[in-house]
């Protein structure tokens, strides 16, 4: 038998690499082709990216599209990530969830549009992360605003507040928890009108903003105002590193129960009880500009706790003030902590 020579085999080789690449070509061409978003449009009315144009209103936003029997929102949010369409929600309130989990490349615009819960997460570790996802606009959640495994996260503005008739599980809301693997997350404008308690139901529920992870905790949060009216519990629990906070302002914590509560991440059993303003640990590398705690009708037992820390890595604190201080309400220091407060009031 005659011997190729190495050549030949080379030119071969090449040519089955060709065939397969072209083949291949086509295959992603057919897939991208196989997106029309007329495909998907019920009312024309209504311009390129208006939810209205899929056939989303306030009403029938947990109903079933027409055409491709998915929930009207669910196909709303395929037509934005698919279709790289900005999709703009109007003022109002949608009977549902926004659940953004495992989307990536989003841009949605808001209009003090109101949902349910408020969920960007990975739900299991063979499915996507959610990432560069961008929402734009006013939001309002009257169950929680929860993030986790997530990056490249981008929100203008959200307001968590309480109506029971609104949370489709007819609680109060339980406060924003960006949680384990989080990275780059920024945040414009952050408000908790109120954080719930009471029973078991509330049992996860600790602070009106937490930040944790379980060892595998969030990296470079940066939110430029926090403002919290009334947390039952904690007003803010913040660990990880390389965060980034402007301003606080915490008018009432701990005026609820800690009744049913649950531990938390990285604190030892008992602790989550003893309610604070502002409680950091095992936080790293991190700087708040500007924090302002009203103790006139707090209950909390403490203004802060400085936990776990290393001053070589700090949590640098530019301005903390107290206004109408209450002297049951004080200060807990461990010895080491990792924080260091510029300015104190």
């Amino acid at each position: 038998m005659k011997k190729l020579s190495f050549n030949v085999v080379l030119v071969s080789l090449a040519a089955i690499f060709i065939i397969v690449s072209c083949k291949k070509s086509k295959e992603e061409q057919t897939e991208i082709k196989i997106f029309n978003e007329l495909d998907f449009v019920l009312n024309n009315a209504y311009e390129k990216g208006d939810v209205r144009r899929y056939g989303l209103t306030f009403d029938n936003a947990a109903q079933t599209h027409p055409k491709n029997k998915k929930g009207m929102m669910e196909t709303v949010l395929d037509v934005a990530e698919l279709g790289n369409i900005e999709m703009t929600f109007q003022k109002g309130y949608y009977k549902t969830n926004l659940v953004l989990n495992h989307r990536k490349n989003l841009n949605l615009k808001f209009n003090n549009s109101e949902f349910s819960l408020i969920h960007i997460t990975q739900t299991h570790d063979t499915l996507p992360r959610p990432e560069n996802i961008n929402l734009k606009g006013s939001l309002i959640s009257y169950a929680s605003l929860g993030i986790t495994n997530a990056s490249n996260i981008a929100i203008d503005s959200i307001i968590l507040k309480s109506d029971t008739s609104k949370n489709l599980w007819g609680l109060r809301n339980a406060g924003c928890h960006i949680y384990l693997g989080c990275n780059d997350i920024k945040i414009n404008y952050l408000e908790v009108q109120d954080l719930g308690s009471g029973n078991e139901k509330y049992k996860n529920v600790h602070a009106a903003v937490t930040i944790d992870g379980a060892g595998n905790n969030p990296v470079n949060v940066q939110i430029k105002k926090i403002h919290i009216k009334s947390s039952d519990r904690h007003g803010i629990y913040m660990t990880g590193r390389d965060h980034l906070i402007d301003e606080v302002i915490i008018d009432k914590f701990g005026v609820g129960s800690s009744e049913g509560m649950s531990g938390m991440q990285d604190a030892e059993n008992g602790e989550e009880k003893d309610f604070k303003a502002l409680w950091i640990n095992k936080c790293y590398d991190s700087f708040i500009e500007n924090i302002t705690i009203n103790e006139l009708e707090s209950k909390g037992k403490y203004t802060a706790h400085f936990d776990s820390g290393n001053k070589e890595k700090p949590v640098t604190i530019g301005k903390f003030k107290v206004i109408n201080n209450n002297p049951d309400i004080t200060i807990l220091e461990e010895d080491p902590n990792g924080v260091i407060i510029e300015i104190k009031e």
